[in-house]
Parts: C-alpha cells; sequence; structure tokens
C-alpha cells in the first residue's frame, strides 16, 4: 500500500520591515556622502522649492543617524534620499517662507547599504506617461484652473499647457493607439490639428491597414480643404471678420510657423468679393467706364496683354505726401531689418507701427493719378488683391473698342497724314480742360514699332498670334540652350531679389523678366495652326518624354531628380524654364518684359524662318490691309511690288504668299532682334526706286483681272 505524499509547507514570506517616519528639524540634516546624485539633471533647485512652497512638501526624506570617528551619534542626520529636497526646504529658508529648525518628515533607516538605498530611489521611480499628464492636466481644467495657474503650478508655458490639453481632447482611438505605441507622439501632434474625430480616425485606420503616413503627410491630409492664414485673401478679409461671419479656425499649437487655417474657403472667397465688389462700386461711382475685379488665381499679365493703356498719367500725390510715402518706405525696411537680425517677433509697439505703415502705404499707393472727365468716362480700373493681402488698384486701361472710339474722334487734321497712330497727349494731360480732343486716350506703339507697318497698325489678333508663334519657336530654342535657360532663370531671381522698390509697390521689378520663374506654363489660345507649327511638336514630345520620366506621385519628384545625371538635369531645367517664357503682346504696346525676349532670342540666335515660319496668306497677309501687303512686297521682291498693286484684298494676299515664298521674309515682329527694317533697293545713279523709275510690263496672265479682279489702270 503506497503511502500519501505529504506536502511540504512553503516558508513564511520574509517579514518587510517599514521604518517609522520621524520629524527632524531642518537644521539638523545634511546631504549624505552616499547619496548617489551628485549632477544637476531636470527641473532645477529653485524650481523644486517654488514647488514646495505652492503645495507643501509631499515626499519624506530618506536619512541615517550621523555619527562621529568613534561611531557615536552627532545628533544630526544625513540625507541618504532627498537631497534636492533638502537644498529647496533650505533655499525657502533663505526667502523666510519656512523657519530652520522647521521639523521635516523624515525616515530614518541606519542599517543597511546607504549608498543602495539612494541609488534604489533614484533608479526605481518611473517617469509619468505623456497620456497620464495629458488627462491630468485636462482634470485641472475642468476643475475650474486657469491654463495660465495651471502653467505657473508647473513651471512651463501657458502654450506648453494648451497644447497637453489639446493632445488631451483627441479621438479615444486616437489615445488608444498611442497609449500601445502604433503611433508617435509626433504624429499624434499632428492629427491634433484638428477637432474632428471622424477625420482623425479615419487617416487612423490607413495607418493601421499599412498606409505609411508620417506626422507631415497626416497634416497635409487634413489641412489640404483649408486655407493657411497667410493666404492673401485670408490677409485681406481678416480673421476677426471670417470668425464674426461664423467660419472657423484650425489651430496648429505645435507648429508656430505654420497656421492657422480657415476651414471654410467659400465663405471666405464670398468676405473677399463682397469686400471687393463695395470698392468697385464706389469706383464706378467717381465715373469710370468699368472696373474689374481681378479675384485670386487670374493671371493679371493675361488680362493686361488684352488692354492698353494711357500713358504717364500723373501721380495725385502733392509733394508733401510723395515725401512721406518715401520716408515710411524708409521706415518700414528698417524696422524689418531690425526684426530680421534680433529673429524675434516684432514688439507691440513695433507691430503696430508696421501695421499704421502698410495701411497708409497701401492708401497712397491706390489713390487714382490726375485725370480728365474725359479719361475718366473712357478709362477703367483693374482690382485685385496682391500677393501680401493688400488692396490694389490701377487705373488708365483701355478696352480694344476704347481705343477704336478714341481715333475715330480724333480730329481729320490728326489722320490727314496717316498719322492717326501718332495722337498722344496724355504725357501732358493734368486733367485740366473737359474739352480736350478725344484723341488724348490713344495710346502710341512707338514702343513697337514691328506692329506698324505702312503707317497703320497691326490688328490687336494677328499681333498676338504672330508674336505666339514667335514664343513657340523661342521655347524651343531655349529648352536646347542650358546656358542661355540658366541665365534666363538667374535673371528673373535677379529681379525678384535684389530689384526691390519696397514691401507695397509691387516690390520688384519681376514683371520684366521674359521668363516667368513663378513657375507658370504659358498658353496660348486660339491661335489656329499652331499645334502644326514644328517647334510646337517638338515641345509636346519633349514635355511627353519628361512626363512619362517623372514620377506620377510628386512626393517621389526629389528622389527621381536626384538620380538623374548632370546632362539629363540640365535638359530638363532648360525644358522647364523655357515653358514659362512669355513674350506675346498685342498692337498697343510690347509688355514690360519684350526688351528681355528680344535679348533671349539674340543669345539662342532664333531665326523664324528656320524654326519654320511661311508667310500666308491665312497666317499673316490676308489679316493685314492692302498697303501693308504691298509694303512686304517691296521688302522681299521690290521689282515685283508693282505686279499686285492693282489687285483686290484677297488675291493680292494669295499673289504675296506666292512671291515671297522662297525669300525668307518675316513681318517685322518676327526678326531678329534689333535688326532694322529693311529699305527698298535704289538705283545707285538715280537714287530712285526700280518702281519709280521704271514700271515693269505686267504678266499676260495678270491682263484683264484674275479671278474677278479689277484690270490694272490705264498707263
Amino acid at each position: 500500500m503506497t503511502k500519501p505524499k505529504t506536502k511540504t509547507a512553503s516558508p513564511a514570506p520574509e517579514a518587510v520591515q517599514i521604518y517609522p517616519s520621524r520629524m527632524i528639524p531642518l537644521n539638523l540634516l545634511d546631504v549624505d556622502e552616499a547619496n548617489v546624485r551628485q549632477i544637476k539633471n531636470g527641473v532645477t533647485i529653485e524650481i523644486l522649492a517654488d514647488d514646495i512652497a505652492e503645495r507643501s512638501l509631499i515626499q519624506s526624506l530618506n536619512v541615517r543617524t550621523a555619527t562621529d570617528a568613534d561611531g557615536k551619534p552627532t545628533g544630526r542626520f544625513g540625507v541618504k534620499a532627498g537631497g534636492r529636497r533638502l537644498k529647496a526646504l533650505q533655499i525657502l529658508v533663505k526667502r523666510k517662507h519656512i523657519a530652520p529648525d522647521e521639523p521635516i518628515p523624515c525616515i530614518v533607516k541606519d542599517d543597511g547599504n546607504a549608498t543602495d538605498d539612494s541609488l534604489a530611489e533614484n533608479i526605481f521611480r518611473e517617469q509619468l506617461h505623456p497620456l497620464d499628464q495629458f488627462r491630468a492636466f485636462k482634470d485641472l481644467a475642468e476643475q475650474g484652473i486657469p491654463d495660465a495657474a495651471i502653467a505657473k503650478r508647473y513651471h512651463v508655458t501657458e502654450r506648453f499647457v494648451q497644447q497637453r490639453l489639446k493632445l488631451a481632447k483627441a479621438s479615444p482611438k486616437l489615445l488608444k493607439a498611442f497609449q500601445d505605441e502604433e503611433i508617435s507622439l509626433e504624429q499624434l501632434q499632428a492629427f491634433c490639428v484638428t477637432d474632428d474625430h471622424k477625420r482623425q480616425d479615419s487617416i487612423l485606420k490607413l495607418i493601421k491597414g499599412g498606409q505609411r503616413y508620417g506626422a507631415y503627410d497626416i497634416r497635409r491630409t487634413l489641412t489640404e480643404d483649408s486655407i493657411e492664414a497667410d493666404d492673401p485673401r485670408a490677409r485681406f478679409v481678416g480673421l476677426e471678420a471670417y470668425t464674426a461671419a461664423g467660419g472657423t479656425l484650425m489651430q496648429d499649437l505645435f507648429r508656430e510657423e505654420s497656421g492657422p487655417w480657415l476651414q471654410d474657403p467659400v465663405l471666405l472667397d464670398q468676405l473677399a468679393i463682397a469686400k471687393l465688389e463695395a470698392v468697385r462700386d464706389n469706383i464706378l461711382a467717381k465715373g469710370f467706364k468699368w472696373a474689374e475685379i481681378c479675384f485670386v488665381g487670374t493671371n493679371i499679365w493675361d488680362v493686361k496683354r488684352n488692354l492698353a493703356t494711357i500713358p504717364n498719367l500723373p501721380s495725385s500725390l502733392t509733394k508733401e505726401e510723395a515725401a512721406q510715402e518715401e520716408q515710411l518706405h524708409a521706415e518700414h525696411d528698417t524696422l524689418i531689418e531690425e526684426i530680421e537680425n534680433t529673429g524675434e517677433e516684432p514688439s507691440a509697439r513695433n507691430g503696430a507701427r508696421l501695421e499704421n505703415i502698410r495701411t497708409t502705404l497701401v492708401e497712397l499707393r491706390n489713390r487714382p493719378p490726375r485725370m480728365s472727365a474725359k479719361q475718366i468716362s473712357r478709362s477703367g480700373v483693374l482690382i485685385r488683391i496682391d500677393s501680401d493681402g493688400d488692396l490694389s488698384i490701377e487705373y488708365g486701361f483701355l478696352k480694344p473698342e476704347d481705343v477704336k472710339q478714341a481715333k475715330k474722334a480724333a480730329p481729320k487734321s490728326s489722320r490727314a497724314e496717316g498719322n492717326e497712330d501718332d495722337l498722344d497727349h496724355d504725357a501732358d494731360d493734368s486733367g485740366g480742360d473737359e474739352d480736350d480732343d478725344d484723341s488724348d486716350d490713344y495710346v502710341r506703339a512707338d514702343n513697337n514699332p514691328g506692329a506698324n507697318i505702312a503707317g497703320k497698325l497691326l490688328s490687336d489678333s494677328l499681333t498676338r498670334d504672330i508674336t505666339s508663334y514667335r514664343t513657340v519657336a523661342l521655347q524651343n530654342a531655349m529648352a536646347q540652350d542650358f546656358n542661355t535657360s540658366f541665365l534666363a532663370a538667374l535673371h528673373a531671381f535677379c529681379l525678384s531679389l535684389f530689384y526691390r522698390r519696397g514691401e507695397f509697390h509691387q516690390s520688384t521689378d519681376s514683371h520684366k523678366a521674359c521668363a516667368k520663374i513663378a513657375p507658370t506654363m504659358t498658353e496660348f489660345r486660339g491661335v489656329q495652326g499652331l499645334d502644326e507649327f514644328e517647334p510646337q511638336k517638338q515641345i509636346t514630345q519633349r514635355h511627353q518624354h519628361w512626363r512619362d520620366r517623372l514620377p506620377e506621385n510628386s512626393d517621389a519628384l526629389w528622389n527621381a531628380l536626384n538620380e538623374l545625371s548632370n546632362e539629363e538635369r540640365g535638359e530638363l531645367f532648360s525644358h522647364c524654364v523655357s515653358l514659362t517664357l512669355d513674350a506675346v503682346h498685342g498692337n498697343q504696346a510690347r509688355s514690360s518684359s519684350a526688351l528681355h525676349s528680344d535679348q533671349l532670342a539674340e543669345a539662342v540666335q532664333l531665326d523664324m524662318a528656320q524654326a519654320g515660319w511661311i508667310s500666308t496668306a491665312a497666317n499673316y497677309f490676308g489679316r493685314i490691309n492692302k498697303e501693308q501687303i504691298i509694303q512686304a512686297v517691296k521688302e522681299a521682291v521690290p521689282a515685283k511690288a508693282a505686279l499686285i498693286d492693282h489687285l483686290k484684298k484677297g488675291v493680292m494676299a494669295a499673289e504675296a504668299e506666292r512671291i515671297i515664298k522662297d525669300t525668307n521674309w518675316l513681318p517685322p515682329l518676327l526678326r531678329a532682334p534689333f535688326t532694322a527694317m529693311p529699305e527698298p533697293e535704289t538705283d545707285a545713279a538715280a537714287g530712285e526706286t526700280p518702281a519709280e523709275t521704271k514700271k515693269p510690263e505686267i504678266p499676260a496672265f495678270l491682263k484683264g483681272g484674275l479671278n474677278g479682279a479689277s484690270p490694272p489702270p490705264a498707263a
């Protein structure tokens, strides 16, 4: 019979000795030499003293009895753990907050290893989890304690408290993911740019599903439908007006350099447009013929391209106001330089002064020039928000029909000798007599001689079409010339960065650059035949080549560019710069960047004939008048000009195309820069043109008219 096994009794657990606490006078305590904390790390002693003064001592000191060389008690005690608290208490004595002999709760432990006790207290103390801190701050806030009071108690900034309260309000799913270390603190902070728990949870779901979302990606996704506060529209309307109208804001408490974001773009646009419409109504009430609002996103240069201007309108500012404007610009630049040198936010005083300067300069800039009543009644105004969020008003614009009206209204004496295009008296017009000549508002084309042929201006549409072809050819040439493309980009950068005339005056000369390094791709609308132009075909092919080479996702672009060779980067750079070129203009005046476009054309040795331009009845001769056609033939083949001067317009255009076909003749607008207009050949002996000395015999097939042409005049 087997004996049952007997259970072995478990040894009794060793009893834990709890040492009693004693109240020991503060002046009998010293830091023990066994205390392991020797290096300052963490909250300063002064801050700890403040904390004890605020909420009293909440943790006892661990001490042992001090003895002399013979091992006898000296009546003093050495602090093994709590040396920093001891020093903080001694500071409170110096501040006279407590008495030198204030009783201090201490745990006296004379046995064991003093160094071991000191080390254990410091090592086994666990830092508070950030989530516990968030929730603790939230509890304090819900108890009615102001953010500033919490910040003062814990010796942190008020923004720090606000950040923790913001984190504590995150979606419960987010906080759980943070607790489980599925997302980082940086990611959690990015999530808290919005208080919308549904949006937070939707992105968290993607992250848990394997999507890689860093803090940047989270913040960008959550703000992609919002508008940042430094947007020109937001600055123009003002955050106070936006919120007063019911608009909501998103604040990013964790990135001082960004935000807030306006969450209702539609409302913001409505407020901005309403404010601009009020300005427009005020301008129209002053008698201007029209006032157009160019809202954010409108290419102002595209608008101006179709308008003429009244040149040299004198400023309406008095000498005192002009001097004030100059002085304010100088003061503004000085204040900005001081702020940038300190690297700090401007003081309240400087900030207020800068705002006053800005308001005054904007008012002076938008003051209308001196104009006569007729100039006002015929001209229009462009109204927009500039890049700084300020109102910008530009005066003295004329639509094509207004220019035609001015030409028709000009006195016959002005047109008697074909000089209707030289009717510009505005340079001396300061807005005086209302009965001034109606020709005052006509714009001369002296700075655009290529559009003036045989005393007549080419039409706006033809001028724009021809210069569109020239722009495409110039783009194609530039794309194949890295040095010139690089120089063009550098030129544009320098115009923007070095030629600044003040923060509030469209402060740079960047508009003088033909290469619009914003960059914005130049578009051509309604130009017939341009798609079949060889340079345009090459540009399209080149663009498709690079479209295929570059990644679909722009986030991968940087790495893709890094993988290109220097030669490939140069080709891509030239192509990109070339697409920004804009040398298109109308017949009234060339754009301010026209000189630069000529310089670029000269640099790349642009030859429109080699580029593939052929002057035809469809693209040129059929769109100019008979005198201009004859002028073209005289330049290209002088001896044949008399052969067509009797023909009707349509037939003359077709014959001009045939005559000029193999001559490489180009319209003035397409000629190499700075090339003089060719003069008709002269007879060396007589000094006359061949046409003047001897009229050539008209071919038989032209006699009697061709295709309904009138017969030639009698000799």
